[in-house]
């Protein structure tokens, strides 16, 4: 009896620079700084901030897309799997929205700004590819 389901990897390939990425952010919040975490908020913060959560918001609608059409798409983010449902990129992105205003809170103005600068080019990267392959958003 074969217990091991069948796995195509080359079937799910993964968006490119999702680890790399994961590691930078796993590295901004495992690293110490020298200057002292929470920092006032600067515009330039805030206008960081509102443009990261607005390509979430984006992507989110992207990926309600393609949750309501499984039959043209498959999602390659494998937190969320290949055929997630609504519900599940509901949690996962409130999730993240919520994680990404947290953390960019606890680190410096400094790190803070660069977190949030590279938070939102992997998500403009993501949002354009999606663009690209005909995904529409979906809410």
């Amino acid at each position: 009896m074969d217990c091991l389901p069948n796995i195509d990897v080359a079937a799910n390939p993964r968006r490119p620079g999702a680890a790399r990425a994961a590691l930078l952010i796993l590295a901004f919040v495992l690293l110490p700084s020298p200057c002292q975490a929470r920092d006032p908020w600067e515009p330039t913060d805030y206008a960081l901030a509102g443009a990261t959560l607005a390509a979430l918001a984006v992507d989110w609608g992207q990926t309600r897309h393609i949750a309501k059409n499984p039959q043209r798409f498959n999602e390659q983010n494998p937190m969320l799997g290949t055929t997630p449902s609504v519900g599940k990129v509901d949690a996962y992105f409130v999730g993240s929205m919520l994680g990404t205003v947290a953390v960019a809170h606890l680190l410096p103005s400094d790190w803070r700004q660069l977190f949030l600068a590279g938070v939102l080019a992997v998500e403009l990267g993501v949002v354009q590819q999606n663009r690209s392959i005909g995904i529409k958003m979906a809410f």
